[in-house]
C-alpha cells in the first residue's frame, strides 16, 4: 500500500530510459483494472520516441512533464467496444491509476495530464498521433526516472466523509 500512499506527481525526469520490462509492468497494471461489464475499453498508445513526446507537449499548457519524460502513454477509449464515453472515462481512469501506482512501486515517476473533454487538447493529440476514428484519446501520462523528489501530500480529510 505504500505506493498508493506515497505516489505523487513528478514533473521532471532524468534522461535515463525505462526498460521494456518496466514499461510492460506499467501496461500490465493498466490491463488489470476493473471495467464496466468487463468490456476493457482502454487502448494505450506507448510513445518512447523523444521527438513525438516533445510534440505532444503542445497539447496542453500543463504538459511541461513531457519536456523531460522518456515515456508517454496516451490513454484512449475504444468506442467500438463501448460507445459510452462516461463509462469509458471511468474504466480508463481505473487503468490509469493502476499504471501510476505500478510506476511508483518500481521507482518510476509519473504525471497524469488531463485532456478529455477539452476538444482542443484532443485535437492536438490527434495531430501528432494518427488514430482510427473509433479511438478517442483521453489524456496523457508522462513517465521517467525522477529528477526531483516532490513531497508527498497528506490528503486525508475527515470533513469529506459522511459516516452513517
Amino acid at each position: 500500500m505504500n505506493a498508493i500512499y506515497e505516489r505523487t506527481s513528478v514533473r521532471q525526469f532524468t534522461n535515463q530510459t525505462l526498460t521494456q520490462e518496466q514499461v510492460n509492468a506499467i501496461l500490465k497494471a493498466g490491463f488489470c483494472a476493473p471495467s464496466a461489464r468487463n468490456l476493457q475499453p482502454w487502448y494505450f498508445v506507448v510513445i518512447e520516441k523523444e521527438s513525438l513526446i516533445r510534440q505532444l507537449q503542445e497539447f496542453s499548457p500543463y504538459a511541461s512533464p513531457l519536456q523531460t519524460a522518456t515515456l508517454a502513454i496516451v490513454v484512449c477509449a475504444d468506442l467500438s467496444i463501448n460507445p459510452s464515453t462516461d463509462y469509458c472515462q471511468q474504466d480508463c481512469a481505473a487503468a490509469t491509476q493502476n499504471m501510476l501506482v505500478q510506476a511508483k512501486e518500481s521507482g518510476i515517476g509519473s504525471c497524469w495530464m488531463g485532456g478529455y473533454p477539452n476538444q482542443d487538447r484532443i485535437e492536438k493529440i490527434k495531430e501528432v498521433i494518427d488514430l482510427p476514428e473509433h479511438i478517442l484519446p483521453l489524456w496523457i501520462l508522462a513517465f521517467g526516472i525522477p529528477n526531483q523528489n516532490p513531497p508527498v501530500k497528506d490528503k486525508w480529510n475527515e470533513e469529506k466523509i459522511l459516516r452513517l
